[in-house]
């Protein structure tokens, strides 16, 4: 039999869990539920059974605003991948919520402040998939140095002959420019600098450590030197208000014609029109995408189908080990949290996130 308790509420057993959760078995003692997970999408399996072992998941039928409002109720963790969006007037309608995983890096599909207000803590992946992305990244710089897309589509023409039509570059030796020396960025920057000599400059707004320079050979610089002297422009910048079309038509304009500007990031930091104007004038050599302003693109997209352009659909992470790194990790940091552990990898700041539940009312998630 359910019983309903007024209280706030409380850590039973291995799981926080609202004294209204709880049931007592038939000797009168308390013992806690199984949390209930809401995952908008499935993921490896190596994940599902971490969730599966310890907690109730349940799957969302669609992500559209309306149905994850009502399939949220009664869950106490949310679990997003690409897909849907994690906004205020969701987060109202799952009032048990006490974290929100993101599998994979980028938050931006998640109103994080409005979690810290409501003491939902966030979590993400940084790292699960900086091996697969990188390695994406020079797939893509070399694939267009190469002119992968136009001969490909020529040898499948019948016209084998067209490969003395086109000639090539090596990447070895060249300049390449990282905008955003974070995890993924550094490495691709080691990447270039140990396996090609390339020479390797940065843009960051965040200090970078000595030691990260050095591995990567790399120095700091402008962004509007890295865009004017480099020959590859690589971006790995998080989405926000400051990055949001950063390479615009004025950006473009400084870049090398003879430059490949490749996105490996978010599709919003780049205006995609702009691209397809600088590689109709001749002022860019090339450009190289995994994601779009909008996913999926339209079928009229101005870049899709070009023999300059390498585009892939949001699929860098889409490995056997980028897939299991972020399925677990995204698995183990969530049921931590429910545990009462503190988070590994927090996206908001955890003692912010306690302190509002203080305020509402709620019982911390740790006590760290």
């Amino acid at each position: 039999m359910l019983v309903w308790n007024v209280g706030p509420p409380r850590s039973v057993g291995a799981f926080l869990v609202s004294e209204g959760s709880a049931r007592h078995d038939a000797s009168g003692s308390l013992m806690a539920r199984r949390p209930i997970i809401l995952s908008l999408t499935n993921m490896h399996e190596s994940g599902m059974c971490l969730l599966r072992a310890s907690a109730e998941v349940r799957m969302a039928s669609a992500v559209d605003p309306a149905t994850l409002r009502r399939e949220v109720v009664g869950a106490d963790a949310l679990i997003i991948r690409t897909g849907g969006k994690v906004d205020a007037a969701l987060l109202d309608c799952g009032k048990d919520l006490k974290v929100v995983g993101r599998h994979g890096v980028g938050y931006d599909q998640i109103d994080v402040e409005a979690a810290t207000e409501r003491g939902i803590q966030v979590v993400n992946t940084p790292g699960a998939n900086t091996e697969s992305v990188c390695e994406h990244v020079f797939a893509m710089m070399i694939g267009l140095s190469k002119h992968f897309p136009r001969m490909t589509a020529e040898l499948a023409a019948g016209n084998f002959l067209f490969r003395t039509k086109m000639i090539g570059r090596d990447i070895y030796g060249r300049t390449l420019g990282i905008v955003g020396f974070g995890r993924i960025g550094r490495r691709v920057g080691e990447v270039a600098h140990a396996a090609f000599k390339m020479t390797v400059l940065y843009n960051d707004i965040v200090p970078i450590p000595p030691e990260a320079e050095a591995r990567a050979a790399a120095r700091r610089a402008s962004f509007e030197e890295v865009l004017e002297a480099s020959e590859y422009v690589t971006l790995h910048v998080p989405l926000d208000a400051s990055t949001r079309h950063m390479i615009d038509r004025a950006a473009l304009a400084r870049m090398r014609p003879d430059a490949i500007l490749i996105n490996c990031a978010r599709g919003s930091v780049v205006v995609e029109s702009a691209v397809a104007e600088a590689l109709d004038a001749g002022r860019l050599w090339g450009y190289a995408s995994d994601v779009f302003e909008v996913e999926p693109p339209p079928a009229d997209h101005p870049l899709i189908g070009r023999p300059d352009v390498l585009l892939t659909p949001h699929s860098a992470a889409q490995t056997v080990e980028g897939l299991s790194n972020m399925a677990t990790g995204i698995a183990q940091d969530v049921l931590g949290v429910l545990r009462g552990e503190p988070p590994r990898n927090p996206v908001n700041d955890p003692s912010l996130v306690n302190a509002n539940r203080r305020r509402l009312g709620l019982a911390a998630l740790s006590s760290f």
